[in-house]
């Protein structure tokens, strides 16, 4: 009768106890992400059913006002756009046209994401997106500002001239450049509106099964990582006579 042993060698059991709690850890990363976007989705699907209401004026967006049905009136700065750079659509480089809209009997303004505008044949031909002149009223949902994941060093500063250029967008710093007080988010311009460009709010970026998948995937690792270090670690004893 054979008799086996666990005996696996010291480089399989370092290696093991580094890659699988990395795997489950990563597993566990791609479950938070998923449930984080179901949250988004959800909240994004209630708070599309509310009517449209004013701006809020108090600090930071809250979570809850992410996504919520705004109307604004207001005249846009439209000598003072900011394009937001690496904006990529159907294959091609391109920028987010965010244009001032200074409300009505405020001291204020508010960016205003108008959409899309492709680049033109090099870094040095951007568009020079115009906007109407008159006091207008605007639909649109309320957002937070795109985070980005690698920042940069100075990426937030606009650039020199108009439109300025922003590789992510800080309030404080256009607002310094403005001369005036912004409010510290955006209003994402309806798809009705036609003064704005190309428009896709859709978030294509939020699909849970996808993360599920990718946690799947973290977990898979480490089971079948498990099972060949307790596979090849028995060994057969070796018979003396």
């Amino acid at each position: 009768m054979r008799k086996y042993s666990f005996k696996p060698s010291w480089p399989a059991s370092f290696a093991v106890s580094v890659m699988i709690p990395l795997f489950v850890s990563l597993g566990m990363w791609q479950l938070d992400r998923a449930a984080q976007k179901q949250s988004l989705m959800d909240l994004r699907s209630r708070n599309s059913l509310e009517q449209p209401g004013a701006l809020p004026v108090a600090g930071a967006l809250a979570e809850e006002d992410r996504y919520r049905p705004v109307q604004v009136t207001g005249e846009y700065d439209g000598a003072h756009s900011v394009l937001l750079d690496n904006q990529v659509a159907h294959g091609q480089a391109g920028y987010q046209v965010l244009t001032p809209l200074h409300v009505a009997g405020t001291d204020y303004a508010v960016l205003v994401n108008r959409g899309w505008v492709a680049q033109g044949r090099d870094r040095q031909d951007f568009p020079h997106p115009s906007a109407p002149v008159d006091l207008i009223k605007i639909s649109g949902v309320l957002d937070r500002f795109a985070g980005v994941g690698l920042k940069l060093h100075g990426g937030d500063k606009p650039s020199e001239g108009w439109p300025a250029m922003v590789q992510w967008v800080t309030p404080e710093l256009i607002a310094a450049r403005l001369g005036y007080r912004l409010l510290p988010y955006q209003v994402l311009l309806s798809d009705q509106d036609k003064q704005g460009f190309e428009r896709d709010w859709r978030q294509a970026d939020l699909h849970p099964e996808k993360s599920l998948g990718y946690a799947f995937q973290w977990f898979s690792f480490a089971v079948v990582l498990l099972f060949l270090y307790i596979r090849y670690g028995f060994k057969r004893n070796s018979i003396h006579k």
